[in-house]
């Protein structure tokens, strides 16, 4: 004899089960491979700063050294991604799109501020800066820097 309890515990097994196989396949459908600056390559290609994008290897990440900052970056050739490995938090960390290659000044260049002095992000956080697109130009060169 088929009951009401017997009814509703075939629904509640049946929908606990859907569930299961439903997130199984969207895990498989919308699988992402995760990318970490840190556990792939502990320390990274140390580079000059500033630097020419062009001479910026594809796939690798890169280190800058700077007397009050140290940081790890990725760059696929339009965005920057980075963590902060190092920082004097009297100091705030700059970034420069550079118009040149040799990143000399210009009106062209473009300025981020990573990180103000005193403020987030600390040590072992990750940043990432944008290409600003919407300008009608290109960069050459890219620089980290802590002014005072």
């Amino acid at each position: 004899m088929y009951t009401k309890s017997k009814a509703l515990r075939h629904k509640k097994a049946l929908i606990a089960l859907l569930t299961i196989l439903l997130n199984m396949h969207l895990n498989i459908a919308w699988a992402v491979e995760n990318i970490s600056l840190r556990a792939v390559e502990p320390t990274g290609v140390i580079v000059p700063n500033p630097m020419e994008t062009a001479k910026l290897a594809r796939g690798k990440t890169f280190q800058v050294n700077h007397k009050t900052f140290s940081v790890q970056f990725f760059f696929n050739e339009k965005d920057i991604f980075g963590v902060i490995l190092k920082r004097n938090k009297k100091h705030s960390i700059h970034f420069r799109w550079c118009l040149f290659k040799s990143c000399e000044e210009s009106q062209y260049d473009y300025i981020k501020i990573i990180a103000r002095a005193s403020a987030p992000p600390f040590e072992n956080d990750f940043f990432s800066i944008p290409y600003p697109s919407y300008l009608p130009y290109s960069f050459q060169g890219i620089e980290f820097s802590s002014p005072k």
